[in-house]
Order: C-alpha cells, then structure tokens, then sequence
C-alpha cells in the first residue's frame, strides 16, 4: 500500500514539473504578435502645445491642437488684403505633416478653381504662415515621438 502511495506521488510530482517550464518563442514571433497588436494608423497621444497641457481627455487634446493651428493660420492670413471680383465662400483643407520634433511641413493644399483664380497669392500666404506656426509637442505611440499627418481646414468668407 505505502509503496503504491509513494508510486502515485511520484508520478504526480513529475507529471506537475512539465507545467514549470517557461515556453520560448523566437523573437520574430514575439514581433510578430507585437506588430499585429500596435494600430499603426492611430496615435496614443496628439501632437499639442504647452496651451494644452492642462487636459488630458484625448479628443479634448486634439480639439485644443486644431484650434491653436487654426487661430494661428487665421491670425497670419488677416495681415493680408483680399480683393476679389467674385465673392468667395469657401473652404481650403490644409494637410501638414508634423514631424517627430513637433516642426509642421506643409504637405498639400487643396483649392478649388474659383478660390486659386480669386486668391491666386493663397497658397503663398499659406505657405508663409506655416513657416510661423511654432514648434509643437510631437505625436507619440507607446512613448516614442513620431510623425502624423493632420488635416485643417480654412473658412473662406469675401465678398466682392
């Protein structure tokens, strides 16, 4: 009897070590199951300014980031005269790219004919005021500063 007790705890001792060994992957599959959990095309936190630095709600952030682009944009284009022939109600999208060091590059401007032909020196003035936005807290993904693209739009209101 003792010798059938000792057998059983034996093999129950033995059949419990095989659970202690640690499973080993490669490290390609331990990238691999790293890269598919990573959205690569959403951001873990916006690009933002320092006037932003009091929220901390997500949408809240980007909302204030738009914002401050926006007034920005504004702000220079009002140091223009607009003289058009042909009243102008329209909207211009503005694409920048923000870098991983928080600088803006202007990466296209979309305009539609009667604006470019109403307001040929726009792209200029846009151009100019991109130069003037100032530098910004880069977008980050699991804390490593990156690049993303962001897309604003310009309200245009003239009349003749």
């Amino acid at each position: 009897m003792n010798l059938r007790v000792i057998l059983v705890a034996c093999c129950i001792l033995l059949a419990s070590c095989s659970g202690w060994e640690t499973k080993k992957i490669t490290t390609e599959d331990f990238f691999n199951e790293q890269w598919n959990t990573i959205d690569i095309t959403e951001v873990d936190v916006y690009p933002s300014f320092t006037q932003c630095d009091s929220l901390s709600e997500r949408m809240a952030l980007k909302r204030c980031f738009e914002e401050h682009i926006t007034n920005a944009l504004y702000t220079e284009l009002s140091h223009h005269s607009i003289i058009v022939q042909e009243a102008v109600d329209d909207t211009v999208w503005i694409d920048y790219i923000v870098n991983e060091k928080g600088k803006f590059c202007l990466d296209s401007i979309h305009i539609t004919p009667l604006v470019r032909k109403e307001i040929p020196k726009l792209p200029l003035w846009i151009h100019d005021a991109t130069q003037a936005l100032p530098i910004s807290y880069p977008a980050t993904k699991r804390g490593i500063p990156v690049k993303t693209k962001c897309k604003i739009p310009v309200i245009l209101k003239v009349s003749e």
